[in-house]
């Protein structure tokens, strides 16, 4: 409905659901901070808000549709979107089958990904038990200061729907608005149809981005915001500037901030080629757009600003040890190499492993030689994430942790020859400064944070915003129908991470469909759920109303509330014994939680 309140005929459908979007985030951001400050962000709350916005929504829409004819309706005329050539019906088809196959597993599975086990939903649950987002004492920080827009998004499916089956909705919905926002990038970057429908088909067939769609980590989350975003800076350098584009920005920036700190790297290039185009055509006046974007991307964050500020003096938190000290040129180009690296192992993933060599071997030959002419250390520990002390070229991989896009890469780099070398492209220049934006993303990744093999999630954005470049150029430089084979290449090999993802497989002995859900939330850890499942049912016969969870050496949290939630939801759980700086703030949980009858200790060894 809201969709159909703002559409005008006059704008294309696509771009409509994506500020409708922008406009629903921001308002559950408010949402979430109003009813924090009021102590109400629970399952009434929550209740009382959403109906009284839909309530709004409906009268405006009677107001201003009423009357008129189903614009929205007529948009989707049969004429309009029936597609004669085969190869394009083929790819949108396979499209649609790769989408549902992935909400299957998105509504079915349980989620089980270890950082959403240890922070991503356990914040949440306690979020909702507090009747709100502000900072409570737990042992596990990264509850606090990581970038929490998603889970926002998460603890109000949970607290309406009262079950975590629509966690992972989040992510799914973000691609659905990825494929759509790829595919009108590649529109303003010159592609007409077949360049659309394979932009979509090079970002739906990421194997890291359908491992994560169905997961309720941010990765996803943060790439919908950011596409967005690139798609008004493309707007916005074409058409010129104007209230709706300028608020647009300001949004999107401000709420791809809010979901990870990775929007800041890959978001700087995108400011830098606005604020350049913006001196060149208006000179000083440019300040008062600037100050627009500026004020509403810090509105949207100034809630969790205030929250880290209060406890870690920092609008950022506490990030440490994945953050390079020291950066000088050789230590550069190895993070380069290396990052590369991750999606280096292209012929298992075209499962030709059986006739050809795999390169990975070869590979980390080839970076090992660099290394040593450079003279740095393979395993220099500044350039290395304190999780992992040696540097090795990953395998192809279907757990989202590490799944590399190897083929994805290599379009892309044929891409970016292609554009440097064919001066017939359409738009050429723009795209030659969108593939250079992105480029600088990249490198400034490169240039700030350490190595390890699960950096290869955090490159997801890079490689959805480099879609609709990929499909602009491909579809102005190829054949159609070749273009049109190597979209149907990707859709065939993306099925091995539909239907075999490590942590939630459709397929095989324990899939998601006979394996019970309290089970699947063990996926990770296997070893911690029978000790959970006793802890839980000793604590249970102990008729406590709160609990102390002690997971001091032990961050495996969100299962233990799921395993007690099942058999009594009404005991409340506190972290105590607190040690680092979240210690002081009991003072936001509810009074009735400040003496737990009965404390769990969680360790390692024990």
């Amino acid at each position: 409905m809201l969709i159909s309140l703002i559409y005008n005929q006059q704008r294309d459908i696509r771009q409509t659901i994506l500020f409708s979007a922008l406009i629903w985030g921001t308002l559950l951001t408010v949402i979430t901070e109003i009813l924090s400050a009021l102590r109400s962000f629970d399952i009434l709350g929550l209740s009382l808000a959403w109906l009284a916005l839909d309530t709004i929504i409906v009268i405006l829409y009677i107001q201003n549709r009423l009357t008129s004819r189903l614009d929205l309706l007529n948009s989707f005329s049969l004429k309009k979107i029936w597609i004669k050539p085969k190869l394009l019906l083929i790819q949108l088809l396979g499209i649609f089958l790769t989408i549902f196959s992935i909400g299957i597993v998105a509504l079915v599975a349980a989620p089980n990904h270890s950082d959403s086990m240890e922070y991503h939903l356990s914040r949440v649950v306690h979020w909702l038990q507090n009747s709100s987002v502000y900072h409570y004492p737990t042992h596990n920080i990264f509850q606090l200061y990581q970038n929490p827009w998603s889970e926002f998004a998460i603890a109000h499916f949970q607290a309406l729907s009262r079950s975590d089956y629509f966690s992972a909705s989040v992510q799914y919905f973000s691609m659905l608005g990825c494929l759509i926002g790829t595919s009108l990038i590649a529109k303003e970057l010159g592609a007409k149809l077949p360049g659309q429908i394979a932009a979509s088909v090079f970002c739906v067939t990421l194997p890291m981005g359908i491992l994560q769609a169905s997961s309720t980590n941010n990765d996803y989350v943060v790439s919908f915001w950011l596409t967005v975003f690139a798609y008004l800076i493309l707007l916005t350098v074409q058409h010129g500037t104007n209230h709706f584009y300028l608020l647009g920005l300001g949004a999107s920036l401000g709420l791809a901030i809010l979901t990870k700190g990775t929007a800041y790297i890959y978001a700087f290039p995108f400011c830098f080629w606005l604020l350049a185009w913006g001196v060149k055509k208006y000179q000083w006046r440019v300040w008062r757009s600037i100050s627009t974007v500026g004020i509403v991307t810090l509105a949207i964050n100034s809630g969790h600003y205030l929250r880290n500020i209060s406890l870690f003096e920092s609008p950022l938190g506490s990030p440490e040890g994945e953050v390079i000290q020291s950066i000088t040129p050789r230590f550069f180009v190895s993070n380069v190499l290396k990052q590369l690296s991750l999606h280096a192992d292209i012929i298992r993933y075209l499962k030709i492993d059986a006739l050809v060599t795999p390169l990975v071997g070869k590979v980390n030959k080839a970076i090992e030689i660099i290394h040593g002419l450079i003279g740095v250390d393979l395993n220099e520990p500044i350039l290395m994430s304190s999780k992992f002390g040696n540097f090795y070229v990953p395998s192809i991989s279907l757990n989202e942790d590490n799944a590399g896009n190897p083929l994805h890469l290599l379009l892309i780099t044929a891409a970016i020859l292609l554009v440097i070398y064919n001066w017939k492209i359409p738009k050429r220049s723009l795209n030659f400064t969108y593939a250079l934006t992105l480029l600088g993303g990249f490198l400034l990744f490169c240039a700030l944070l350490t190595w390890s093999p699960a950096r290869c999630r955090l490159h997801l954005p890079l490689f959805i915003l480099y879609a609709g470049f990929v499909g602009a150029i491909l579809i102005a430089s190829l054949n159609q129908k070749m273009v049109a084979c190597i979209s149907i290449l990707l859709l065939v090999l993306s099925s091995n991470w539909l239907v075999n993802n490590a942590t939630r497989p459709m397929i095989g002995a324990a899939n998601i469909f006979n394996t019970p859900r309290l089970e699947q939330y063990f996926k990770t850890q296997p070893q911690l759920l029978s000790l959970y499942r006793e802890s839980a049912a000793e604590v249970v016969s102990l008729g406590c109303q709160t609990i102390g969870l002690d997971f001091k050496n032990l961050s495996f949290e969100y299962p233990f509330w799921m395993l007690i939630s099942e058999q009594n939801k009404a005991i409340k759980k506190q972290h105590v014994n607190v040690e680092n700086v979240s210690a002081n703030q009991a003072k936001n949980l509810v009074e009735n939680m400040r003496s737990p009858c009965a404390v769990v200790y969680f360790s390692v060894d024990h």
